[in-house]
């Protein structure tokens, strides 16, 4: 009958543990690497980084409230007193008292700009360096294993364009108040309009 020495045992689950954590950084790579693609894609050919591209049928902040009033009263809109060039979208709400009663709260639902609004989102990009997937499963989690170890200061980097900010559209807005049911598609039908002035892919993707 044959065995298996300790020593070979301990050496196996060492190899083990190597290969799920080296699996394991992969992984997360990857994910990182594809979330911070996703934000930053084009739309339908369109360069989501480019405020021309993006304007389509821009909209005063005030003619976006207003229409959104239109589309639901207990909407309530107050200008950000940190940072003047965005308005923060409210709901009027009630809540319950220890008393029994009731008092009337503002529930935050999100922010927008203020001024001039692009019908879609501009995305303000950034590089970001990322460690290069080819070399990075090759570290391994054990310090005094010298076997595929590659000094850390030689991995070779690479850059991807990743999300730094955005210039919020008001068809952005109206996609968080839609999924929020806060208001409805035949509201955006006869208030905002329903097919946008461009093609869009993420807007068609949102609202299907």
């Amino acid at each position: 009958m044959l065995g298996v020495d300790g020593l070979t045992q301990d050496r196996w689950r060492q190899a083990e543990r190597i290969e799920s954590a080296v699996e394991r950084r992969q992984r997360l790579l990857a994910q990182d690497i594809q979330s911070n693609s996703l934000s930053v894609e084009d739309d339908a050919g369109r360069d989501v980084s480019n405020l021309l591209a993006q304007m389509g049928r821009p909209l005063t902040s005030w003619d976006v409230m207003r229409r959104l009033k239109k589309c639901n009263a207990r909407f309530h809109f107050e200008y950000s007193k940190s940072d003047t060039t965005k308005i923060g979208v409210y709901l009027r709400d009630k809540e319950k008292t220890e008393a029994g009663g009731e008092v009337e709260v503002l529930r935050h639902i999100c922010g927008m700009e203020a001024g001039i609004m692009p019908e879609f989102s501009v995305i303000h990009k950034r590089k970001k360096k990322v460690a290069n997937g080819d070399i990075f499963g090759k570290f391994t989690d054990e310090p005094t294993d010298p076997r595929n170890r590659i000094d850390r200061d030689a991995v070779k980097w690479k850059e991807i364009e990743t999300f730094a900010d955005e210039t919020r559209g008001w068809r952005t807005v109206l996609v968080r108040l839609l999924h929020m049911r806060l208001i409805t598609e035949g509201d955006v039908h006869k208030h905002f309009g329903w097919q946008p002035s461009k093609d869009s892919q993420k807007w068609y993707d949102k609202t299907r």
